[in-house]
């Protein structure tokens, strides 16, 4: 049994959702009897599917439009029924509008689903005769969504603490699971099939989702000593990310003799005991224990005595220009050190410290919220992705209802629907794994079915259907194989419900499902949105975000309004590579008539996360180390820097930039001197002239990959993808 100290939040929203979908039907039902009791609990299941872990002031603005979609297309398919024509459009119609929600980005998933969900409900219900009784359906189905809405607020405002607790602990265990990847890395533990750079920036993808989570959790609630703390540890999480990305710069320069191999299992040995204290602060947030006592000084002293004996067992030279290079990724070690002992200082502290963090400037840096209809007007047309998608899931579903009637099983054509309405999606990549995970998840839910078919007692049947709603709402982006089997559960258990000891239709389900499957795959090849196709947005979103964020970090000591702008940025930054990145992930599958080439991919991921590093050392450098440099040359050298970036980012004539002298990256001996250095500017210079290397050499990969590319011209256009 699991305890309830560890429940996901996905799990804990799960059974939230179950048991306001159980609560909605006993009320109805006991007040109105058993048909507006299960008509409700469709309304509710429909609201439900929107009702995600958010604060509480985010509830109602996505639940209650679910609930009213939910009823007026529970009103127009009564109105339609026994006229396969009028059914047939309505489907069309229902699949194109509530698609194109789409275009609020993918916090609007479950809401575009949500009224084709209803429309199945509907649909199963069966003819209902007058005008009255459809109204009355309708109406019934309204109540179901408007009571779960009240119950998923107050759910919300009961659970807000918890889901802040789970999201930064999510938060802390991500970054705990990339420092191990890291420490990997370093130390030569990984695969070769795993050293690819794309499964590195899945890595760091991953970690950007639970960022944000902990973010859309933590800055959003009110002030007090709890949030602030919190709020804390999360901003010490952004700064610690970029520290992580700038470990990776030069430690492959310590060489592969016996000192480099033994020097990198030192630094790799330290990150560990900081992935560590991570996953104990994660333990102490979300599990009450206690918060580990954590001496950044005691680190430092650790660190320093191992590379020293690392220099005297190996018997490294006095005059071993890596000395130079390992004092500083020790120093940039030491940085990570102390961010994460001041991290388990703060949790532990029961005292409210002051903080200049308020809700109105933490805003910024929270997803977007609400409904504007200036997102929309942009998709239609169709160039937009989104546009394309609706287009082809309307056809898709359409056909898919009209197939159903044709059917020797034609019992439940709107199966064959729901199958192609979820198994459908935006890109090549996610239909065939939703194909797959769908037929396996159906088969085993069958198997289920068949079994509790045997159980005549409609009380148990009904307890088997409320946790069925649980678990797919709270797997639904989890594992959605999971999900399946619970949605068919749902799907079958409703006429056992109603009529105990009947036969389930196993297999017109198992067939509706392969079918609708299928369908889905074949549809996904009209108006299809090849990755292509969206290149040149995807491409000039991440020059001009990497831009932007290189003209705010490569200032000399910033503001508080420049360091708010630096912080911006950097998110804005990092969700362009993000988006990149996925455009990399899905077009693996893609025909090779139209399939991106790998290498500049690779390329531009590769120099997109290196310059990004490589700002965020500058940063880490000028703001901790200021007083090392020398401000004149440093401050001109960054004003240079700054304009010579920003200008080959933005495409500016090679003519218009002064060239910065070469540099010879893979010489250590021609590094500045920074051991007892006194003067770190060297270090900055030699910092901001990679940057423009980075910078340059991302231009060149993504003009590269703008340009038509003869393999994939010769490469015949058509079905085949990798599965």
């Amino acid at each position: 049994m699991i305890s309830p100290s560890r429940l996901t939040a996905a799990q804990l929203n799960g059974i939230s959702a179950a048991v306001g979908v159980a609560l909605t039907q006993a009320l109805v039902a006991s007040l109105f009897g058993v048909s507006p009791g299960l008509a409700a609990v469709g309304g509710a299941v429909c609201a439900s599917l929107t009702d995600v872990p958010n604060p509480p002031e985010r509830a109602w603005p996505r639940v209650l439009p679910a609930a009213v979609a939910g009823a007026l297309v529970t009103l127009l398919v009564g109105l339609a029924h026994g006229s396969l024509l009028l059914t047939t459009l309505l489907v069309a119609s229902v699949g194109l509008v509530s698609l194109m929600a789409l275009a609020w980005g993918a916090r609007a998933g479950p809401l575009s689903f949500s009224p084709i969900l209803a429309m199945v409900f509907a649909m199963a219900w069966g003819p209902l005769g007058s005008l009255e009784d459809i109204a009355a359906h309708a109406a019934w189905v309204l109540a179901g969504g408007l009571l779960y809405a009240l119950w998923a607020r107050a759910s919300a405002w009961v659970l807000r603490r918890r889901y802040r607790d789970l999201a930064l602990a999510s938060a802390l265990r991500a970054t705990e699971r990339r420092l191990r990847s890291r420490a990997q890395r370093i130390n030569g533990e990984v695969a070769p099939e795993q050293a690819s750079i794309r499964v590195s920036i899945a890595d760091d993808v991953l970690l950007a989702d639970a960022l944000q989570a902990a973010r859309d959790q933590v800055f959003a609630a009110r002030r007090s000593a709890h949030s602030r703390r919190q709020t804390d540890v999360v901003l010490g999480l952004i700064e610690l990310r970029d520290l992580l990305l700038a470990s990776r710069l030069d430690t492959e320069l310590l060489g592969d003799d016996d000192a480099g191999r033994q020097w990198r299992a030192v630094l790799a040995e330290m990150l560990k005991q900081v992935a560590d204290a991570l996953a104990a602060l994660a333990d102490a947030t979300d599990r009450g224990r206690p918060v580990p006592a954590l001496s950044a000084s005691a680190w430092r002293a650790e660190l320093a005595r191992r590379l020293v004996d690392v220099q005297v067992r190996v018997q490294v030279s006095e005059d071993d220009p890596r000395h130079h290079l390992v004092a500083a990724l020790q120093a940039r070690l030491g940085h990570m050190l102390d961010d994460v002992a001041a991290m388990a200082a703060r949790l532990a502290r029961p005292d409210d410290a002051d903080s200049p963090w308020s809700r109105e400037s933490l805003k910024p840096f929270v997803s977007p919220e609400g409904w504007p209809l200036g997102a929309l007007r942009l998709h239609l047309t169709l160039n937009s992705g989104v546009a394309r998608h609706a287009l082809r899931s309307s056809l898709a579903l359409s056909f898919a209802y009209w197939l159903g009637h044709l059917l020797p099983w034609a019992a439940h054509p709107y199966w064959l629907m729901l199958s192609v309405a979820v198994v459908l999606r935006g890109n090549l990549e996610q239909t065939l794994s939703r194909r797959n995970e769908r037929i396996i998840g159906t088969v085993i839910g069958c198997l289920l079915v068949l079994v509790l078919a045997q159980v005549h007692d409609e009380r148990v049947l009904a307890l088997a259907f409320i946790a069925a709603v649980g678990t797919a709402h709270a797997y639904l982006n989890v594992r959605y194989r999971v999900t399946a089997i619970a949605a068919t559960l749902m799907a079958l258990l409703q006429p056992l419900m109603l009529h105990p000891g009947s036969n389930p239709a196993v297999f017109e389900r198992l067939a509706d499902t392969v079918m609708g499957a299928g369908l889905a795959w074949a549809f996904s090849f009209v108006l299809p949105s090849w990755e292509k196709a969206s290149l040149g947005r995807i491409s000039g979103q991440l020059r001009g975000a990497l831009a932007k964020h290189a003209s705010n970090m490569l200032r000399w000591v910033p503001s508080s309004t420049e360091q708010l702008a630096q912080r911006l940025s950097r998110q804005q930054a990092y969700a362009a590579l993000s988006a990149f990145a996925g455009v990399a992930q899905r077009t693996l599958v893609e025909p090779r008539g139209v399939r991106l080439p790998d290498a500049e991919l690779e390329a531009v991921l590769s120099h997109g996360y290196r310059l990004m590093a490589l700002l965020g050392a500058v940063q880490h450098l000028v703001g901790r180390r200021g007083t090392w440099l020398d401000e004149a040359q440093a401050s001109a050298a960054l004003r240079e820097a700054q304009q010579q970036c920003v200008a080959i980012l933005r495409h500016v004539p090679s003519a218009a930039l002064s060239p910065w002298p070469e540099l010879p990256d893979g010489d250590a001996g021609v590094w500045p001197e920074h051991l007892g250095q006194a003067d770190l500017t060297p270090w900055l210079e030699r910092r901001l002239r990679l940057c423009q290397t980075e910078a340059a050499a991302l231009v060149e990969a993504l003009d590269q990959l703008a340009r038509p590319s003869p393999a994939n011209a010769r490469a015949p256009a058509g079905p085949e993808s990798k599965t």
